[in-house]
């Protein structure tokens, strides 16, 4: 075979292999496709995937981690997966799996997103608690300190009263630190106002008594 000729057949060569490769880049990304697209869409027909029941029980878990988590229906995310478990269980008993599988699914991301919640705010609320008791703690004993001083110089009948007074205070300031011992934060902001409001009054009188 001449040179000439030689020189011909190699664009078609060429040309035959660029073809190949697109044909070869086309049905790989063919079967990408397919494997991305098919099992979501049995999944979506509940041909493979949890079933309508095992949706809602997963959904279930979620919302119960969020309520042992500290969730109360005051969350908006733990109030609306409520709802949405509801909804998803109504359509599962009408037989509208599909529907009631993506119900849970939602059901169970607000669960999830009311555990991030439910902990972000106990973290809050206890660090709250510990400022309350650090200061708390600072002024009850400079209350004892006061009382020591004061009632030494007073009367019995006096004396008598302000030992009551103080008594009351400290039951009233001796929750929130029992509640700050059992690591309920929430008592501890709970009972705040009352224990600041005992103090101020027996230190008020302890004040009176010592002019």
């Amino acid at each position: 075979m001449s040179q000439s000729a030689l020189d011909r057949r190699r664009p078609d060569r060429r040309l035959f292999v660029i073809m190949l490769m697109r044909r070869v880049a086309a049905y790989a990304l063919s079967i990408a496709v397919l494997i991305w697209a098919v099992p979501k869409f049995l999944i979506e027909f509940g041909v493979i995937g949890p079933t309508p029941d095992e949706a809602i029980s997963a959904a279930e878990r979620a919302l119960e981690a969020a309520r042992t988590y500290g969730a109360t229906p005051d969350i908006p995310a733990f109030a609306a997966a409520r709802k949405e478990l509801d909804r998803a269980r109504a359509l599962a008993a009408q037989d509208h799996g599909r529907d009631a599988r993506h119900a849970a699914n939602h059901a169970q991301h607000l669960a999830v997103e009311a555990q991030r919640q439910a902990l972000v705010r106990r973290d809050e609320t206890r660090h709250q608690a510990e400022q309350i008791y650090n200061d708390l703690d600072r002024q009850v004993n400079e209350l004892e300190k006061l009382y020591s001083s004061v009632t030494p110089g007073l009367p019995k009948s006096e004396v008598s009263e302000m030992l009551s007074l103080m008594k009351a205070t400290r039951v009233v300031t001796g929750a929130v630190f029992l509640a700050h011992e059992r690591e309920d934060f929430q008592g501890v902001v709970d009972g705040d106002a009352k224990a600041r409001a005992a103090v101020a009054q027996m230190r008020a009188r302890l004040e009176a008594a010592r002019r």
